[in-house]
């Protein structure tokens, strides 16, 4: 009877939050909608894939004339075969007629530093991060223009990445005119320190506050060396001002902000700060005493690839608290901005509250804070008048299938309270809800359900809900299935989505990724642009896995946990000792384990040493499926064996030849996937493997790291 009771009451807040919802809705002025599903393209757009292209910097002139002398056939992500600085792309577009009455916009990215002009006249800059930009305000229909887009090298990967025509509602186009100009909250970045004396290997005397450095070499940041696990200490001394981006220093704190390539150490007056694992603030006393002089020193350690000395920053804390601020506005904003983009009817009276508010915070004669404030007050304003249609911003991705279950995961704009309909083949006459407290990240679990079985599902939030949706639970052990495997898909959304949509074709039974599914962990927009968002066309009918990466761990390295990755995932850790981060699962006749290579325990950095929780639950695991299954999986990131990678010499990682090749090859390991480098490799077996002198292979090593980063084309070693 109490259980009962307890379901009921909880039955009755649910219905009490709808309703609510419902009068404040009705309230506003808006009237209830009826249920609208938003499909995976909620608005129309196309590739610009064929373009004229020329290398070198050209005259603006000679660009728009439309002459064709010099100029070659290109496609879209075309990699530049020379070592030219510029190459100028351009080509002729027509806005269909069925655009009429839609804003177009541009969607623009590229791996350099590029310009784009429309008509010989500039429309923006842009980089490695999509650019919006409208080109027509409620377009006719049949409009043509010339586009033309210069970019220049900035590294060793230059090309024309991503070029789309999109068309939104009439409204957008304001809305994303205004919201740029999100900048003018942005409090300065502080001072940066860049002048240093610089040695290599020297001895820990140089962290003393007095210490000699008078015969060093002179050095500044970005400005990196070569040596995998060799170290360098920075010195120098700095004087502080009176203020810092008109903030006074004098009587208030400040930080000290670091980065370094790959890890490392920061002393302030001979006194030892920390540990720096890429990223860490430090936030010192007040300062007392009028222009003090500050002795840094930095002992920076490489890993792997090169060591750098990225920055050192100084920033007063009240700036520092309104930049903390604004990162956070910025991010709502561009939430915002996915919210228009994802819903497939964007009520233009909101569209234009947005916009006027946006405008009239940004034109203010207000100070930054007050600006920050009012900025604040709007967002909340728009979210509680936009909560019946939160939009989903990932759509929902099956996870941990199991025999009789499986977890649906999906994530919302606005905090919602949400539910999966479902059914066995194509009813949907079940539904459960979700969490009782409205939120952004959802996930259910549906239980009982009959073993090898086709179902059908959707999920409802708000006003909003997903297409329906099929999936099979898990076959049995004599039945055939299908795995696809990718990694590396960070920092192109575009190519990771159009692979995603090649794999959809292939009516496969599972996926799992091999790390680097984001460029930057911490960087929470990149979780839904560059993973999840584009797994739409796959993941709502095939469950997937994550064999998490380095590239997750950006951000992070100082915790050794990566808190975006344990909210989005809902991996199977039935056995003792199993994490998120290492799992394994069986599927049909088949074994998979899933390690992070990336975990700090030892002098040599990333590794699994023996001793470990992640070693010792591997080795007990693979031990007891050794005689069990008939192939054996086994995936983590970085690879034990590489021939070649474009950031420097490689030949994959040592110490997992030597401490996690010797239990794969000893118990009857099939085939190993890794990523790490952006290129296809197999390595065949060779004679059987002896434990003696750790010479031959019973298992396949595969890296499969082209899902969408950079490629590599540099091959070192056999």
């Amino acid at each position: 009877m109490r259980r009962r009771r307890i379901t009921e009451f909880n039955t009755l807040i649910i219905f009490l939050f709808y309703f609510i919802q419902s009068v404040l809705l009705a309230s506003s002025g808006e009237k209830k909608q009826a249920m609208i599903t938003q499909p995976f393209d909620p608005h129309p757009y196309f590739e610009l894939l064929d373009w004229q292209m020329q290398y070198g910097d050209l005259n603006a002139q000679d660009v728009f004339s439309g002459k064709a002398d010099g100029w070659e056939k290109a496609r879209l992500n075309h990699r530049w075969k020379n070592d030219a600085k510029i190459t100028w792309y351009r080509r002729e577009v027509t806005v269909p007629n069925n655009y009429k009455g839609k804003d177009i916009i541009l969607v623009l990215r590229a791996n350099g530093s590029a310009k784009a002009y429309v008509n010989g006249e500039h429309l923006c800059d842009f980089g490695g991060y999509p650019k919006r930009k409208a080109v027509f305000v409620s377009a006719n229909g049949g409009e043509k223009f010339m586009l033309s887009i210069r970019v220049a090298r900035t590294g060793r990967d230059a090309r024309l990445t991503r070029a789309d025509v999109l068309a939104m509602p009439a409204g957008y186009a304001d809305f994303i005119a205004a919201s740029a100009q999100v900048h003018k909250l942005q409090p300065g970045k502080g001072i940066e320190v860049r002048n240093f004396r610089y040695k290599m290997s020297t001895s820990d005397e140089a962290a003393k506050k007095d210490f000699d450095d008078s015969g060093w070499e002179e050095r500044t940041t970005q400005n990196s060396w070569q040596g995998e696990f060799q170290y360098a200490w920075y010195r120098t001394t700095f004087t502080l001002p009176d203020e810092i981006d008109g903030f006074p220093v004098t009587g208030h704190k400040i930080r000290l902000s670091t980065s370094i390539n790959d890890k490392g150490e920061l002393w302030l007056d001979g006194q030892k700060l920390g540990q720096v694992d890429e990223d860490v603030d430090f936030l010192l006393p007040k300062v007392v005493t009028t222009n003090p002089t500050l002795q840094i020193a930095a002992k920076v350690v490489n890993k792997h690839g090169s060591g750098n000395l990225r920055y050192v920053r100084i920033i007063t804390e009240a700036a520092y608290q309104l930049r903390e601020k604004y990162t956070e506005l910025a991010r709502q904003i561009e939430r915002l901005n996915r919210y228009f983009l994802r819903h497939p009817f964007p009520n233009p009276k909101w569209l234009k509250i947005a916009t006027d508010g946006l405008n009239a915070v940004f034109e203010s004669d207000d100070d930054i804070d007050d600006k920050q404030t009012r900025l604040s007050n709007l967002l909340i304003t728009l979210s509680d008048h936009m909560a019946m249609h939160p939009v989903l911003m990932v759509q929902p991705y099956l996870q941990n299938m199991r025999d009789d279950g499986v977890t649906i995961m999906w994530e919302t704009a606005l905090p919602a309270i949400g539910k999966v309909q479902f059914g066995e083949g194509d009813k949907l006459d079940s539904e459960i809800f979700g969490q009782y407290s409205p939120r952004t990240m959802h996930k259910i679990t549906l239980v009982g359900l009959k073993k090898d079985t086709d179902y059908s599902y959707r999920i409802i939030a708000g006003a909003m809900a997903s297409p329906v949706q099929k999936f099979h639970t898990k076959k049995p052990k004599n039945a055939p299935f299908k795995i696809l495997v990718r990694a590396d898909n960070q920092s192109n959304p575009r190519i990771g989505e159009n692979v995603i949509k090649l794999m959809a074709r292939e009516n496969a039974d599972l996926l799992v990724s091999v790390g680097d599914v984001v460029g930057r962990g911490d960087q929470l927009p990149q979780w839904i642009d560059e993973c999840f968002y584009p797994l739409r066309w796959l993941g709502g009918h095939v469950p997937s896995y994550i064999a998490i990466g380095n590239h997750e761990y950006g951000g992070y390295w100082n915790i050794h946990e990566v808190p975006p990755f344990e909210e989005r995932v809902e991996h199977p850790t039935q056995t003792t000792g199993s994490t998120k981060y290492w799992y394994s699962f069986d599927y049909g006749n088949a074994h998979f384990i899933c390690l992070d290579a990336n975990k700090t325990e030892g002098p040599l950095g990333e590794r699994i040493p023996p001793g470990s929780q992640q070693y010792e639950w591997f080795k007990n695991d693979v031990e007891n499926a050794k005689d069990k299954y008939e192939w054996i999986f086994v995936f983590f990131h970085q690879p034990p064996y590489s021939e070649g990678w474009s950031g420097g010499y490689y030949n994959g990682e040592e110490h997992l030849r030597k401490e996690i090749v010797p239990l794969i090859e000893a118990n009857n390991v099939t085939m190993v996937f890794s990523g790490h480098t952006h290129a296809y490799e197999r390595g065949l077996p060779h004679p059987p493997y002896d434990p003696e002198t750790g010479k031959g292979n019973n298992a396949v090593y595969i890296i499969t790291g082209g899902g969408g980063g950079t490629l590599d084309n540099h091959k070192y070693y056999e």
